[in-house]
């Protein structure tokens, strides 16, 4: 009996220990980092791990001042075991966080301070939470995760709730409220001998306040209404925030069951992704599309009117899963992604990618540019094998309003003159971007007088730092966009001509002219006026060099180059948003470059080759892999 109960503690232990971090990435993970040489990342502060999208949005009440001068080494993290960062959303609920070694759990929990334990209904796993998220320790592995069910899920299960309660809609004060626009200003009608001070007492307003100002708070939608009969109900919020709890909790549950007690992850369920972590580089990259596609909440309509058409589609795009590795060169990163796909969906990629590169539309990127691209494809077959593909599959719905849109695709494949359209836009694209130009701008600007109610108008002249940019395409029928130029021309002053060259008046962010020439076989759009003025002919000898030449020309589908340090140095920052921003700012920080190239599409994949090179050295590779996986965690997100 003792050396039974010997052998099952024994087996318990190596059964526990056994397990990695990556055997505890949820099985709905469509995007996941992993990270296999953790020892770059020793030197990184908390305080700036925690400032990337991946970390911030999952534990925003983490780290307190506690963790000042605290690094990975700190936190009793095992180097010898992956990091792996993951994002999720299913069809109720989205999860994120990251799985990790340990090496040290009371050096962990200098770090992770703010977590209190709580019991745990799962055999050998330690549970701490701290506000919405969860910290769970199995043997030496740590899951920091959240769970959040998805909005329109929950905001379903709150109305259903307060209608049941015999409420009416709540974001409704009263009867008058539908007398609101969307704007707060009252719609309805007026009774001229009604006294307003008799419902509003002059000794209820506060110094300065007004009538309006006391109507706005009144129908303020945070303040949401409670039964009358019973002032003890919850009201909307409330009920909202409980079926958020409730909710949080069922699906953490599902989560823990399936990694703990089934045994259920996306290593098991996926044989792709657990092949990809077998690789040997400092990292690997793994995005389902697939089944990003078929939990897109957008496609709900189209899943729940046309089931048996969305099933198809969704056949149509099974497999399409994007398998990447991470390696660290000499002063360089590469990022190496293969795009796996259907054969169905391939052909017509296949297709797509089999083009010829227009030399001509490298005339037109001078050799100063610090970011550029350049874009072919073949649209002409494309179409003719998408609709070899796609229409067989419309064919199949016995839907009226499909079988329609099947009759007008097959009318326009008849009646079109497709030689024309693809004609004018024959494939080759290019853009490039020239630094920024100082320009006088001139801006209205509204003010409001609280106290008269008066809107004023005021126009303010400044100086502002315009993008310099350049985009164009090849075309072999330069009349057609012509003619829409000159049909333009007589309908708006906006729009004037000199010799071959159109110049549209305040074009480009209602401040400077947008540019257009159309000849050499290429149409081009620009707000480089001194482009226009000496180089309308091309750049020739200043136009990149040969070597750039040939790398635009095989990279393939896709090839682009960006030099971080001067592009991001004068790009305008109000151009994006503060989340993209602040993922531009990591990026700069390595004063480096990107190189993006693409190899030959076949029927099931593509590859691309990622290179973010950097001027510094080596010691900081642990921070330019982080933002080099913030900046891609940001894009798979949208």
């Amino acid at each position: 009996m003792k050396f039974t109960f010997t052998f099952l503690i024994l087996f318990l232990s190596t059964s526990i220990f056994s397990q990695t971090s990556e055997d505890f990435i949820p099985k709905d993970a469509v995007s996941v980092f992993s990270i296999n040489n953790v020892n770059l990342l020793q030197k990184i502060s908390m305080d700036d791990l925690v400032q990337y999208e991946f970390m911030e949005e999952l534990q925003q009440e983490l780290f307190d001042g506690s963790t000042n001068g605290k690094t990975l080494k700190d936190a009793g993290i095992d180097f010898n075991q992956k990091m792996n960062i993951y994002y999720g959303k299913g069809k109720n609920y989205e999860v994120s966080g990251f799985s990790f070694g340990i090496s040290d759990k009371n050096a962990l929990f200098l770090v992770f301070d703010d977590f209190d334990r709580q019991e745990s209904p799962y055999p050998g796993v330690e549970f701490y939470s701290s506000y919405f998220n969860q910290l769970l320790i199995y043997g030496n592995v740590g899951i920091l995760l959240r769970v959040d069910p998805n909005f329109d899920k929950l905001q379903e299960l709150a109305d259903s709730t307060w209608y049941a309660q015999g409420h009416t809609n709540p974001w409704y004060w009263n009867d008058d409220y539908d007398n609101y626009d969307y704007e707060g200003e009252y719609e309805g009608d007026y009774n001229e001998d009604y006294e307003m001070e008799e419902e509003y007492p002059a000794e209820e307003f506060e110094e300065g306040e007004t009538i309006d100002e006391i109507r706005e708070d009144e129908f303020d939608v945070d303040e949401l209404p409670i039964a009358e009969d019973n002032p003890g109900e919850k009201n909307y919020q409330e009920i909202q925030d409980s079926i958020s709890y409730s909710l949080r909790l069922l699906y953490l549950d599902q989560i823990c069951k399936e990694l703990f007690v089934d045994k259920i992850s996306l290593k098991t369920t996926d044989s792709r992704f657990a092949n990809q972590l077998t690789h040997n580089t400092e990292g690997t990259f793994y995005l389902d599309n697939s089944r990003n596609f078929r939990k897109d909440q957008g496609l709900y309509y189209f899943q729940s009117m046309l089931p048996s058409l969305f099933g198809r589609m969704e056949e149509l795009y099974t497999g399409n899963v994007m398998l990447g590795d991470i390696s660290l060169k000499n002063n360089s990163i590469d990022l190496n992604l293969k795009a796996n796909y259907s054969e169905a969906l391939g052909s017509i990629y296949k297709e797509l990618a089999d083009a010829k590169f227009d030399k001509n539309i490298v005339n037109y990127i001078p050799a100063n540019s610090s970011a550029y691209f350049t874009y072919t494809i073949n649209l002409r077959e494309a179409y003719e094998q998408a609709l070899e593909i796609i229409l067989p599959i419309l064919e199949k719905e016995e839907n009226p309003r499909v079988a329609q849109s099947v009759l007008m695709i097959e009318l326009m494949d008849e009646f079109i003159n497709k030689d024309a359209l693809f004609d004018t836009y024959k494939g080759s694209m290019f853009g490039s971007y020239n630094g920024v130009k100082s320009v006088e701008v001139e801006r209205i600007v509204f003010s409001y007088d609280e106290e008269t109610f008066d809107y004023t108008e005021e126009t303010v002249i400044s100086m502002e730092d315009i993008p310099v940019f350049t985009m164009g395409f090849s075309t072999g029928r330069p009349d057609i966009p012509e003619k829409i130029l000159d049909y333009l021309k007589k309908i708006t002053r906006k729009i004037t001509q000199e010799g071959d060259v159109w110049k549209i008046d305040k074009g480009f962010l209602d401040a400077i002219p947008l540019y257009i020439i159309n000849k050499n076989g290429l149409f081009i759009i620009t707000n480089d006026e001194q482009m226009v003025r000496k180089n309308s002919e091309g750049f020739g000898s200043d136009a990149i060099s040969k070597k750039k030449f040939k790398k635009a020309k095989s990279g393939g589908v896709m090839y682009a180059y960006v030099d971080l340090n001067k592009t991001l140095t004068t790009i305008p920052q109000k151009l994006f948003s503060d989340e993209q921003a602040f993922a531009l700012q990591k990026l700069k920080d390595g004063a480096g470059a990107f190189e993006l190239t693409s190899s030959k599409t076949t029927s099931t994949y593509t590859n691309f080759d990622l290179k973010y090179q950097f001027e510094n050295e080596s010691d900081n590779v642990g921070k330019y892999i982080l933002d080099m996986i913030n900046s891609l965690y940001i894009l798979t997100k949208q």
